[in-house]
């Protein structure tokens, strides 16, 4: 029969061998808990120009991807003034899924200032060929929601920098929702945003 020395030496290396093994798996299953967040962890497109927007004064929004596109150089430019641009601005969250477009059609390429209608979907509608601005929400790539802009407050754009690869300017709006069988996301039913900058920077289509 071993010394009680040496027992409770024994008992004392089992138990210094259970928690190193007890600490060594349970630093092995974080690294491997770590590396798969970092494997599922989706993988988003770089930002594409700027635009942060308070909505209704409680509301944040980061639009990391905001572009334009020039319709004399597309095969749409028949649908617009040849001289107009587009302007998309998008929110896309942590899973990088699209959830929000804000558009602007046909905008002049000049620094004055120039007033938003509502478009009006249809063939020869004069609300096409004016400066018109609509928002969307979107389930991925499933359209849900329109939100209409309302002409009855300031609804403008104002572009402060024309180059070929960039414009920045200011808009201003307020979007009703526009009434449907159901809703799909919680938002209010009038979003108002007030002087918003924004950079957006030339949409170059990938190389196929």
């Amino acid at each position: 029969m071993l010394p009680p020395f040496t027992l409770c030496w024994l008992k004392a290396l089992k138990k210094n061998a259970m928690k190193k093994k007890v600490i060594t798996f349970s630093i092995t299953a974080l690294i491997f808990i770590f590396s798969c967040n970092e494997e599922e962890k989706p993988s988003c497109p770089p930002p594409l120009g700027k635009m942060i927007a308070y909505v209704n004064d409680t509301i944040e929004w980061d639009f990391k991807h905001v572009y334009f596109v020039r319709w004399s150089e597309t095969d749409f430019a028949s649908q617009w003034a040849d001289s107009s641009i587009s302007i998309t601005a998008e929110f896309i969250n942590a899973g990088c899924e699209l959830e929000l477009t804000l558009d602007f059609h046909n905008i002049a390429q000049t620094l004055n200032k120039q007033n938003l209608v509502k478009p009006i979907f249809g063939d020869n509608q004069p609300s096409q060929l004016q400066p018109n601005s609509i928002f969307y929400t979107w389930d991925v790539d499933a359209l849900t929601e329109r939100f209409e802009l309302y002409e009855g407050e300031p609804a403008w754009i104002q572009l402060s920098e024309i180059t070929e690869e960039k414009v920045s300017g200011t808009f201003q709006g307020t979007y009703v929702y526009r009434q449907s069988t159901w809703r799909f996301w919680d938002l209010p039913d009038t979003l108002r945003f007030n002087k918003v900058p924004f950079e957006a920077i030339l949409f170059e289509p990938p190389v196929e």
